[in-house]
């Protein structure tokens, strides 16, 4: 993604967020939850509905979006209410959305980036190992699947175009890992979430590659609200979510996503991501590969 077209999407804010207001009558249109493909596989979709029509007291309308850009304008035509996004389109589109909920891994807010490669290849060890390779990437504006390695690969000084044979995007992580394994990429670039949730379920795609290197952590993507929500409404979202270990169906929509539990988000913990941001759109200065990945 160019300076042009990340500016673009920062350049469009929401008015403030309207004041939270008591006693306010009974929702008429559903609440509209957005899923991306944050998602491990379709199962957990109907736990999320179920779980969040319980604790919304309200219909709830789950959207698939096939695209974070895609996510992203829904939200800003307000086509949606809430959705659970990458850290990097939240960076970008801080203007019209707020954070809500931040999912916790391992009890932590935090993620990687994994370069992949076949488990037959003994070699390579590193991003500059990879060169030559066919490459997949995710998702333009996904963090791990695209800005983690592009701006790697600018401490290299070298872009995708001359540092790769080719490259092509999937527009999924889970089809990153089976373009991977198949052969139809040499490598790749996947949310290590993913990776290691299908390598422990036994994903024969998964079982096919190996790692060859582990960014540094980012921040886990984030459940996020689009910012002219009422704020009461905000509020009852962020208050189930947080509270989701507490009931039955809360804990058998985190057990069907790996997850622990749900935390209250930091700003702080993008800083990382904000920071790859502006070296993708060259505000920044390029910083050394070993600030990327831990084994480069």
């Amino acid at each position: 993604m160019d300076r042009r077209s990340t500016l673009k999407i920062l350049g469009a804010a929401w008015a403030s967020p309207a004041l939270a207001q008591r006693n306010q009558p009974p929702r008429s249109k559903p609440f509209r939850f957005g899923v991306t493909d944050v998602f491990l596989h379709d199962v957990a979709i109907p736990k999320w509905q179920d779980f969040l029509q319980t604790e919304l007291r309200m219909p709830v309308q789950m959207i698939q979006k096939a695209t974070y850009q895609e996510a992203l304008e829904a939200l800003r035509s307000d086509e949606m209410e809430a959705a659970w996004i990458c850290g990097f389109p939240y960076v970008v589109a801080r203007g019209f959305v707020r954070l809500c909920a931040q999912p916790g891994w391992h009890g932590q807010p935090w993620y990687q980036s994994y370069l992949i490669t076949s488990a037959k290849r003994t070699a390579p060890h590193s991003l500059p190992g990879l060169k030559g390779d066919v490459f997949a990437f995710d998702d333009p504006l996904s963090n791990s699947g695209y800005l983690v390695p592009v701006v790697a690969l600018r401490s290299l000084n070298q872009t995708p175009q001359n540092f790769f044979r080719a490259t092509f995007f999937t527009y999924s992580l889970h089809k990153v890992v089976e373009a991977v394994a198949s052969g139809l990429a040499d490598s790749g670039t996947v949310d290590g979430y993913i990776w290691e949730v299908l390598q422990k379920n036994g994903s024969s795609s998964a079982l096919k590659t190996r790692i060859v290197a582990k960014s540094r952590h980012y921040g886990f993507p984030p459940i996020v609200t689009r910012k002219n929500l009422d704020m009461g409404l905000h509020l009852r979202l962020q208050n189930a979510l947080l509270q989701a270990q507490a009931t039955q169906q809360g804990r058998a929509l985190l057990q069907s996503l790996d997850l622990e539990s749900f935390l209250l988000p930091q700003e702080a913990w993008f800083s990382g991501i904000q920071e790859l941001t502006e070296i993708l759109n060259g505000t920044h200065v390029p910083i050394p590969l070993s600030e990327i990945y831990e084994s480069a």
